[in-house]
Order: C-alpha cells, then structure tokens, then sequence
C-alpha cells in the first residue's frame, strides 16, 4: 500500500548511501498506519518512566555515525554496508531514530521479503520498515559471527512532533532508536563505542530462525550458512 505522508529528503545524503534506497529524516506512514498514529502518543502528564529525545539531538543527516563498506572478507555481511562511529560515543547515549515506513500488522500491509522490519508498537499493531526508504540505522548489523556482544541496542523512546490540538503545538510520539548499551554494572562497557568502531545490536534470534527457514525454502546455501553461524554464536 502506497505511503500516505511525504518525507523532506536533505539536501545532502550521507556518504555511502545506497542509491536504490529514499533516504528519509522523519518517518513515513502508509495509509492503514495513519489511522493508528494517534495511538502512538503521550501525553506530557503522564508519570510512567519513558525516554524523551530532545530536538537537538535528532538530526537529518547523523554526524557521528558514518556508512561503510565492509571489506572483511571473513565479516558475515562482507561486501555489503555497516555502521559505524564517526566518534567516540559514551554509554546509554542516544545514537539516532530508526526510520522506516510505519505500516500495520496486518497481512496486506506488511513485505513479507523484507529483512528490515522492526517492532514499533505490539499492542497497537504497528511496525517500521526501512527495506525500501529509512536513514543510516538500517545499516547497523547483528554481532552475530562479529563481536562476542552487541555494543548497542534497540530502545523505545519518545521525540517531539507537530500537534495542532496540543496549546503548545507539539505533542510526544514513539520511535525507536538505537542507544550505546550502559556500561553494565561493572562498568565492563564504561569505554562506550570509539570511533572508527561498528556499531552492532542483536537483530534477535527469532530474526535468524526465520532466515534460516527462508534459506531452506530458497535453496539458498549462502543464505543458509549466515543464518545457521548466527544461530550458534
């Protein structure tokens, strides 16, 4: 189903950027996700512990990451593009949104080839998928067959949206976005992520189950082989 919302693309892409890919600085909605939007909001009264992003903090082009080719032949996504720190981030810092196009649960709203759909809200029923148009994020790999441990991970969180029935005109709504993990309780991750290092979270292992089922009904033995390596890391 189409989009139902346009998306401002920035003056300048970031570098490496996939041509076949719209890059976007907000998310966009297809017309079933539109109708649940309301859904997404809080209001500010509301006491319950949630993560706030302030304006400053969200840019349309993220300076401090950067997309680069990996040229490990022995990297699981070899070839292809990664994400990483143009500098030094510390931990729990927020590092940017995951964009994508919003789209319902349902069946006639969802790819079902896509391998960049992430959870946006259960209860609601809403995902975001970055498979066709999002922004950098969509290029952080799993650590799988990587690192030992992510150094990121996926976080709910709220940003600050036009609202013309809010007096103040803005109203908080829910993203996720990925965050330096915290420096744990022993402070083993106090060094955050350096620059020039990859950033990585865990995709989930429910994510390379399903790839493997896919590599299975495709024949496909690359495909296979990532998935099976992922699954026992």
């Amino acid at each position: 189903m189409p989009s139902k919302t346009k998306n401002a693309v920035p003056a300048e892409l970031p570098r490496n950027w996939p041509d076949e890919i719209k890059f976007l600085s907000d998310q966009s909605y297809t017309a079933l996700a539109t109708e649940l939007r309301p859904k997404l909001s809080r209001a500010p009264s509301d006491n319950q512990s949630w993560i706030q992003i302030q304006r400053h903090l969200i840019h349309a082009v993220t300076p401090h990451v950067q997309i680069l080719t990996i040229n490990d032949d022995k990297h699981p996504a070899f070839g292809q593009r990664g994400l990483f720190a143009a500098e030094d981030l510390i931990p729990d810092q927020f590092v940017l949104l995951y964009l994508g196009k919003v789209h319902s649960n349902s069946l006639s709203d969802t790819n079902p080839h896509s391998d960049y759909d992430l959870s946006l809200d259960r209860d609601i029923g809403l995902s975001v998928d970055a498979a066709e148009e999002g922004n950098e994020s969509r290029c952080a790999n799993d650590y799988r067959g990587i690192a030992e441990r992510p150094n990121a991970e996926f976080r709910d969180c709220y940003i600050q949206v036009p609202s013309t029935k809010r007096a103040d005109g803005v109203r908080w709504e829910r993203r996720v976005g990925i965050f330096v993990l915290s420096a744990g309780k022993a402070g083993l991750r106090k060094g955050g992520i350096k620059a020039g290092k990859e950033i990585l979270v865990s995709y989930g292992k429910g994510f390379w189950e399903g790839r493997k089922l896919l590599g299975m009904f495709r024949k496909d033995d690359a495909m296979l082989k990532i998935a099976q390596a992922a699954l026992e890391c």
